[in-house]
């Protein structure tokens, strides 16, 4: 098991490294520290007097004379573009110098005296050189050969990192302290020494299937072969050579897989605390050289990152309010954040259930624009991008697909200012796909991260955690919605209201939580001093009431490079600098410590499935026993109970039929929808275009600049002397925070059965049904990113990139597509609708983007007519009716009810079409589709 990096601070280690090359895995014992170094000599100088002004060889100045016996005209007898003998000497030794120096002789052993003729001998050639270079005939060759010879230092000097030479000049990373740059406790180490000290700290991953050729040829994890759509793998049926029924295999795995999660948690430490190392030094070894180093205290240590990431397990029969749990966990939102015993194992088992049979962990991230990253900082700033980047690669290795789910949307720039102020109150920002959950969040998440609190909350980053009324109400919907989205999994729910995450947990056993940002570990801010001597990641973050006004300055908070020139792409359209910094956005380095506490969370889990099961096959054999892995049972019961939860148990989504006049059956059904927003789940299925006839899908498509990774960011550089906790975790000598552009694009299917009816054919047996319905033609797509979009970092690749970007690095995915049309394009026909709900919605936007209600109302002719169609049967809305059944339920959203029986009927798929006519105005007539449910 590697090590926490520290160990008593007096303590000693070493690593033997034999010529550069790689050291044991496992650490040295301590060892005395070898004597210290020689105290430096002091060399006295000779008196400055005693030195020839001109540093010549004859001790002499010859005097200057120009060509007509006078100086230059406006000279006055001083040449002021001529470096003389006594002008250069006052560059060297100036009357306010020191007539002493002390001079390093570390290693000499003995003194030495300077020879003022041997200095002088030298000296004098190169003074001569200099004066002959200042010369005005010779300055500018001069000046381009030290330009040149300067380059030439900077390629010496960084041979060991080629990135070095380009941080100097165009990082973003503020080194104002003056104390310069912070020192690499690594420096003076190579490669090789350097990787070689990590593994024997951290460890490495070294292990290996030896028995790979043995395994099954024909796949065994199949839910035909199971019996069942969740890949629940009865024991009896996995194969004697299958790796989970192979005792030496699995154990060796198990050992390994425990190993590098806990390397995975100490290097999200570490980028907060350091490596832990000082002193470190290369010394002789017999024939080799050697790794010496001081470490920290290895239990203070451990103490810290416990208390950071801390996670309160609380009991929710005796803790029934949000006032009480503050009184029993009071630090938790600044460390871990909060969970129960019950909840915790049940995330246990879903990592185990992945990692069993090697298939998909589905992760989704939503909520308001600032927690989503936008505002000032790329996607990969943000704490999704951060947890998919830190993790994605280690859960490789663990033969699980991790896939991450971002999905979220940029800040509206078309509502009033009183409309923004009540979205920034929290919890309204997800509704608009609430309502298509299993269909735009997908029916395969296995856990949510809902992060829709305000936006106005403390100084320190922390967002007020209460929900309004409305707010409660409509995150109990989103939280039932995820739990009925699939047939084959089931979330675990982070965040969102404390009174509905409680009801669910007792009355229908859902796993709940609520996660801090860890901010109670890294340490204050309290100048700027303090900062520069901070690891990269904690400065102006911590930071007290009178360095808020410091700390929240952009320069520190916020760091963007919206393009680097590349000779295969032609940019139509200048690009900003950097993104545009909205004022209430969450900067890059808030967003990493919440990437980073979800991360040391995520991972805590996965330690604790790791090591039961290697406790428990010990005891039992392998493979691991059905009970411990198995989640059929387990999704069932939850989600029949979540169905039977009637609104005496949990009323708040029941109150929306009353205050937005959703009907209470859809707290207990899922439902489903498709939109032209993105991103979101299956793009190229889930989108309005899927239910159109092949004949009205929108020519046009939103068309890339270009496809294929970005070149590499500076701005994701790790200043020297800095941790990468990707470097700790894959032990790989990466020196940058690489994307995951280039890793396998995140997979939405697995072994198990698909969940929603998703299907993009259209059928004839449609036509014969809406004989009265002529579909119109010219409708189109606008302000979409594509299909390419489905939340994960590595789709950025397909992602968006439209010639007007004016920041194409931006790697940000949301945007808010729609199917327009007007009068012109006459009625768009949507197919394969099923009302097994009984409900069938719209969201509409009509008219111009920017325009209010009011303004809308005045814009419409009074002839003006919307027309909706369901199988056949038109209704007909004049203006004044539109606009009273046309809800706003919250800011932004347009939601038009087109069918809804409160009596269950008979679940069927129906056709539904929209037009508009008595309006020839090409602006204010327009409208779009932009989400269907149902």
């Amino acid at each position: 098991m590697a090590a926490d990096p520290s160990s008593s601070a007096s303590s000693r280690s070493s690593s033997n490294v034999s010529n550069g090359g790689a050291a044991g895995e496992e650490a040295s014992t301590s060892h005395s520290r070898r004597s210290v170094d020689p105290p430096e000599e002091i060399l006295e100088l000779a008196p400055r007097s005693s030195f020839p002004s001109s540093f010549r060889k004859n001790n002499s100045v010859t005097p200057r004379r120009w060509n007509n016996g006078r100086a230059p005209m406006g000279h006055n007898g001083d040449d002021d573009n001529h470096l003389d003998g006594y002008e250069m000497e006052g560059l060297i030794m100036t009357t306010n110098s020191r007539q002493s120096s002390s001079v390093s002789s570390v290693g000499a052993g003995s003194s030495r005296t300077i020879d003022q003729t041997i200095l002088l001998q030298h000296c004098a050639p190169l003074m001569d050189a200099c004066s002959l270079a200042w010369n005005p005939r010779n300055r500018s060759r001069s000046a381009i050969g030290l330009l040149f010879f300067a380059f030439l230092c900077m390629m010496t000097f960084t041979e060991n990192d080629v990135s070095a030479w380009h941080r100097t000049f165009f990082s973003h990373t503020n080194w104002k302290s003056g104390g310069g740059r912070k020192q690499d406790p690594l420096s003076k180490l190579s490669s090789d020494q350097r990787q070689s000290l990590l593994k024997e700290i951290y460890g490495s991953w070294n292990f290996y299937d030896g028995s790979a050729e043995d395994r099954p040829k024909e796949p065994y994890m199949t839910v035909a072969n199971a019996g069942n759509p969740y890949l629940d793998l009865p024991e009896v049926k996995f194969p004697l050579e299958s790796w989970q029924a192979d005792a030496v295999y699995a154990n060796h795995f198990l050992d390994a897989a425990i190993k590098l999660v806990r390397r995975g948690q100490q290097a999200i430490f570490t980028t907060y605390h350091g490596y832990g190392l000082s002193d470190v030094r290369v010394v002789k070894d017999g024939d080799g050289e050697k790794v010496e180093y001081d470490m920290e205290n290895e239990d203070d240590r451990i103490t810290q990152r416990l208390t950071m990431f801390h996670l309160e397990e609380i009991d929710l029969s005796t803790v029934t309010s949000a006032k009480e749990l503050q009184s029993a966990a009071p630090s938790w939102q600044k460390a871990g954040g909060w969970t129960t015993p019950r909840s915790f194992d049940g995330l246990e088992r879903r990592l185990t259930h992945a990692m069993t049979t090697n298939s998909d962990f589905v992760v989704v991230i939503t909520g308001s624009w600032q927690s989503m990253g936008y505002g000032g900082n790329h996607a990969s700033q943000s704490m999704a991008g951060v947890f998919e980047t830190v993790l994605k690669g280690l859960f490789e290795k663990l033969g699980v697909n991790l896939v991450v789910r971002a999905i979220g949307l940029p800040p509206p720039h078309d509502l009033s200012i009183e409309n923004l102020a009540t979205l920034s109150d929290g919890g309204k920002s997800t509704l608009v796909h609430t309502l298509g959950w299993s269909s735009i969040y997908g029916s395969d998440v296995d856990m949510v991260v809902w992060d829709d609190y305000s936006a106005i909350g403390d100084d320190d980053g922390e967002s007020a955690h209460d929900l309004d009324e409305l707010s409660t109400q409509l995150f109990d919907l989103f939280a039932r919605q995820a739990l009925l989205s699939g047939t084959t999994s089931l979330p675990f729910i982070w965040g969102g209201d404390f009174d509905v995450l409680r009801n669910l947990h007792e009355h229908a056993d859902v796993d709940v939580g609520q996660l801090g940002n860890g901010l109670v570990g890294v340490q204050e801010t309290t100048s700027e001093k303090t900062a520069h001597d901070l690891p990269w990641a904690a400065q102006y973050l911590n930071c007290p009431e009178d360095m808020q006004n410091k700390c929240q300055q952009e320069e520190y908070q916020f760091a963007s490079q919206c393009w680097i020139d590349r000779s295969d792409v032609t940019l139509p359209a200048p690009q900003l600098d950097h993104i545009p910094i909205i004022h209430t956005a969450i900067g890059w380095r808030m967003q990493q410590l919440k990437g980073y506490t979800l991360a040391y969370i995520f991972l805590r889990a996965t330690l604790d499935a790791l090591e039961q099961w290697s406790e428990i096959t010990i005891a039992q054999g392998f493979p691991l026993p059905d009970e411990y892995w198995h989640m059929g049972d387990y999704i069932k019961n939850v989600q029949e109970k979540v169905k039977a939860l009637d609104e005496a148990a949990a009323p708040h989504c029941f109150q929306l039929q009353e205050k937005i006049n959703l009907p209470k059956r859809l707290c207990q059904h899922r439902m489903q929808g498709r939109t032209e927003f993105t991103p979101r789940a299956n793009p190229a299925e889930t989108s309005v275009r899927a239910l159109l006839d092949p004949t009205q899908v929108p020519k046009t498509k939103p068309q890339l600049l270009y496809e294929g990774d970005d070149l590499e960011n500076p701005i994701s550089e790790i200043p020297r002397g800095e941790v990468d906790a990707l470097e700790i975790s894959d032990l790989q000598g990466k020196r940058r925070r690489r994307q995951l552009s280039q890793r396998a694009r995140n997979s939405t299917s697995t072994g198990r059965a698909e969940n929603d009816d998703i299907y993009n054919n259209f059928k004839a047996r449609y036509r014969r049904r809406t004989y009265a319905i002529e579909p119109g033609d010219g409708w189109q797509l606008l302000h979409s990113y594509g299909d390419g979009c489905d939340g994960s970092l590595s789709s950025s690749s397909t992602c968006g990139r439209l010639s007007s970007s004016s920041c194409l690095m931006e790697g940000h995915q949301g945007s808010r597509g729609g199917i327009w049309g007007n009068e012109t394009t006459k009625w768009l026909v949507l197919h394969g609708i099923r009302t097994e709900n009984s409900y069938v919605a719209l969201n509409l936007e009509i008219g111009g983007r920017e325009q209010t209600r009011r303004e809308l109302q005045e814009s419409l002719p009074d002839t003006f007519v919307f027309e909706y169609a369901i199988e056949g049967a038109i209704t007909t809305l004049e203006k004044t009716q539109l606009l009273e059944k046309l809800k706003e339920p919250v800011p932004g959203m347009g939601l038009l009810v087109v069918f809804d029986h409160d009596e269950s009927s008979e679940a069927k798929d129906v056709v539904v079409s929209v037009r508009v006519r008595g309006c020839a105005d090409e602006v204010d007539c327009q409208f779009a589709v932009t989400h269907v449910y149902w």
